[in-house]
């Protein structure tokens, strides 16, 4: 199936959704600009670790199967599609007062607001401050046709299905030190239920345990911004963020995708299979009531 390309990202099945779920892949964009390159200051295979390494491949079977995808291409060192617009870090934009913005979240504060600032152990990323019209350049040109695509996307599925499904996917380094037995292979998140009907997250942690995967439920990742900004339950629009160890898909030093990568891939088309299924007997039931 042929992608529809816009700036910075592409879309595949969304012009007549097959399924009332789209897949999303924000973070694993490997476009980086030369602009970006040039304001660097550290090496550019430090930005690796921003990107949800090869989760966008992760999707291929459902693309073949002409179920709805949408994925970014730039990097997420560019801008990160799952903060905010607003989330600026004002110390890195020339020119942004702190007054016009809201108070900085937890993951500002770390670094990791709409443009990264810094990742730890590594220091700050740019030699050099961006300025407003920058920030509002890639805001115009990739973040807001972005999610305004998700957006129509969602709101095409609820009127075609009368039900409509965000399963935003990503990508996680394997979790260490777990302190309540062995550490999750995947992680649901449904901000505590905000986002999506719980019968959705309790199928995906099923499907996932039946064969052989530890999944959690918002721990230690509940979702952010995306499934904030395009979930609205009440209106059967539902979203859900999937986090993935990446050992289970990636070679030993978890740079390009090794002998579990087929095994993850067939997983990810189940569960949207699954999803879908799911979401459409409900709809059904509700449209009989």
């Amino acid at each position: 199936m042929a992608p529809t390309d816009i700036d910075g990202f592409a879309k595949w099945g969304t012009d007549t959704p097959s399924v009332p779920v789209l897949l999303s892949v924000p973070h694993a964009g490997r476009d980086y600009p030369s602009e970006l390159l040039d304001a660097l200051r550290l090496p550019p295979a430090a930005l690796l670790r921003l990107e949800d390494r090869y989760a966008d491949v992760l999707t291929r079977r459902c693309v073949q199967l002409g179920y709805p995808v949408i994925m970014a291409h730039r990097a997420r060192a560019w801008i990160d599609l799952n903060r905010d617009q607003q989330d600026i870090d004002t110390e890195m934009v020339q020119g942004a007062l702190r007054s016009d913005y809201p108070p900085p979240g937890v993951k500002q504060r770390g670094g990791l607001g709409l443009i990264p600032r810094r990742l730890s152990g590594e220091g700050e990323l740019w030699k050099r401050q961006f300025t407003l019209d920058e920030v509002a350049h890639r805001i115009s040109s990739f973040h807001r046709p972005y999610h305004e695509a998700v957006a129509d996307v969602l709101e095409h599925m609820r009127r075609r299905f009368g039900v409509a499904i965000l399963l935003d996917l990503h990508s996680m380094p394997p979790i260490r030190g777990a302190t309540s037995g062995p550490a999750p292979q995947f992680v649901i998140g449904d901000r505590f239920g905000k986002s999506a009907a719980s019968r959705y997250a309790e199928l995906l942690m099923a499907r996932l345990q039946a064969r052989g995967f530890r999944a959690a439920l918002n721990h230690p990742y509940a979702g952010a911004y995306i499934l904030r900004r395009h979930a609205r339950p009440h209106a059967n629009i539902h979203a859900i963020q999937l986090e993935i160890d990446r050992s289970l898909y990636l070679d030993p030093d978890l740079l390009y995708p090794g002998a579990g990568f087929d095994r993850i891939n067939s997983m990810i088309t189940a569960l949207v299979s699954a999803l879908a299924d799911e979401a459409l007997g409900s709809a059904t039931l509700i449209a009989a009531e």
